[in-house]
């Protein structure tokens, strides 16, 4: 099987043997896991930029979205099967796929189809995709019950972690932390802890100026309080220290229909700490468990969280008892191994069915 994946631009990865040295030295989370197992190459800003040179040239003059799916339909046939690991990738080439009646195997990965755009488009093409695999169950739904996406064609794949990266470490647990940037709320997050003994830091660089929502609403609240803190161009390793220093994790995100902080919300399960996340419609019961593995608050709510912080800090038993609930869930559910092992056994199986189906058809000399 060999696969061409499309991916968002702007993450490009180092050579792959490179890549898997830092992962063997503990110096990343494995992400060449996916790509070893697909054998996969990656439609990135390295792949167009060793086409050849006409089709290099015409890229120049076009969105780097565009130029990705021009070239996937371009080198189609050269695969097994397509992956489009973002919305606005696989939806503009599924869209490509029915107006030239092309059908090679085509998979999506989305998070966040909800949006009217996004939406309206699915609607269209969902007929040019093999299976689309949703990391959210709320947007699975969606996709079915409103789209008209067949069940049999959207399937809920859990977040993933690399559980071996992402580890229990021992810390002081002299602080709480928080990451990440995507519709965070961090402004709610330090009107809970102003005045409180609790030192808070934010594995998040703070630019100022920036056109972040948060960023912005930070500056118009003038000084920091003295026991918060930001990260400064922090390592990936570094922010596992302070996930390890800290007494437990909180994740305080805007209201939104994705599944938005997912990602650093098993980062902690994973390290064995009591999540705090702002509960928020793309996340729902799916990965944290409320008074087992962690706590839900509103959004937007500073009294709540301010609360739920208290009640974690001056009982540090209760969340020592949620983070290793949290590990265990993440060891059950949402391993890397799991993630890849069910995309590659998806696609493997539609490979089989669908060369049956061929030979099924084709016409042997005897029975001519």
């Amino acid at each position: 099987m060999k696969t061409l994946t499309l991916v968002s631009l702007g993450r490009v990865k180092p050579p792959l043997e490179e890549l898997e040295r830092v992962e063997e030295a503990d110096g990343a989370p494995r992400r060449s896991m996916y790509d070893r197992a697909m054998d996969t190459d990656l439609l990135d800003e390295k792949f167009l930029a060793a086409v050849p040179p006409f089709r290099r040239f015409l890229y120049r003059w076009l969105p780097g979205y565009v130029a990705q799916v021009i070239e996937a339909f371009i080198v189609r046939n050269r695969y097994d099967v397509i992956v489009s690991w973002a919305e606005q990738l696989g939806l503009l080439f599924a869209a490509l796929l029915k107006v030239t009646g092309s059908h090679p195997l085509h998979y999506g990965i989305f998070y966040w189809v909800s949006i009217p755009k996004k939406a309206q488009l699915l609607k269209r093409v969902h007929t040019n995709f093999t299976r689309i695999f949703f990391m959210s169950m709320y947007q699975r739904d969606f996709a079915v019950n409103v789209l008209g996406v067949p069940p049999e064609k959207a399937r809920f794949l859990p977040f993933h972690v690399d559980e071996k990266f992402w580890r229990p470490m021992p810390g002081k647990g002299d602080v709480i932390v928080t990451s990440g940037r995507e519709w965070r709320d961090y402004p709610t997050l330090i009107r809970a802890v102003t005045g409180l003994d609790i030192p808070c830091h934010i594995a998040a660089k703070f630019i100022p100026g920036t056109k972040d929502a948060w960023v912005q609403e930070i500056e118009a609240m003038g000084p920091l309080p003295g026991n918060v803190s930001f990260g400064a161009n922090e390592t990936i390793t570094e922010v596992r220290d302070w996930y390890a220093r800290s007494r437990f994790i909180v994740i305080p995100v805007r209201e939104s229909e994705a599944a938005v902080g997912t990602t650093v919300l098993l980062e902690a399960m994973a390290m064995g700490k009591a999540v705090i996340l702002s509960g928020i419609k793309g996340h729902g019961a799916e990965a944290l468990q409320e008074g087992k593995t962690g706590l839900f608050v509103k959004p937007g709510d500073v009294q709540a969280l301010r609360e739920a912080i208290l009640h974690l800090w001056n009982n540090p038993d209760i969340a020592e008892k949620m983070g290793r609930e949290g590990r265990h869930r993440v060891e059950e559910f949402h391993t890397m191994e799991k993630w890849v092992h069910t995309v590659k056994r998806d696609i493997e199986n539609e490979l089989v069915l669908r060369r049956r189906t061929w030979s099924h058809y084709q016409v042997s000399p005897s029975s001519e």
